[in-house]
């Protein structure tokens, strides 16, 4: 495969993964009580919202629109990588100075960390390829 077409694949991928997270928590954002987030005030459904759903939305429009324009591919596997990087690390701290290591979020980190991976592989292979520039 090419370097090109992975770069694109990952992207597409991430934002389809973005976008099903995204969308869900913008209309419904009570769905976030299956990991024990209780919102008790209007302000908290808004901020969830927002954040997990519009930012989450916004992303996966990024990745869809870089996934077809060359110049894009570099920035945008960057911030793929470092993106979903920056959530694994997170989940990392938080089962060590939480002690919340929960199958849920086992499953989920497994998910972050493969769109990590994928992203600085497909970087990693674009920019060895010198493609995408």
């Amino acid at each position: 495969m090419s370097p090109t077409r992975l770069a694109r694949i990952s992207l597409v991928l991430a934002g389809i993964g973005v976008l099903g997270f995204g969308v869900p928590l913008l209309v419904r954002p009570s769905l976030l009580g299956i990991v024990g987030i209780e919102l008790t005030r209007p302000a908290a459904a808004t901020e969830i919202r927002s954040f997990y759903g519009g930012l989450e939305i916004g992303l996966a429009v990024f990745f869809f629109a870089a996934a077809r324009r060359d110049a894009w591919l570099r920035p945008a596997l960057f911030a793929q990588a470092a993106g979903f990087g920056g959530i694994v690390a997170g989940r990392l701290v938080g089962f060590l100075a939480d002690g919340s290591a929960e199958p849920m979020l086992f499953a989920f980190i497994a998910l972050e960390a493969s769109g990590a991976l994928l992203g600085a592989v497909a970087l990693w292979r674009l920019t060895r390829g010198g493609a995408g520039s």
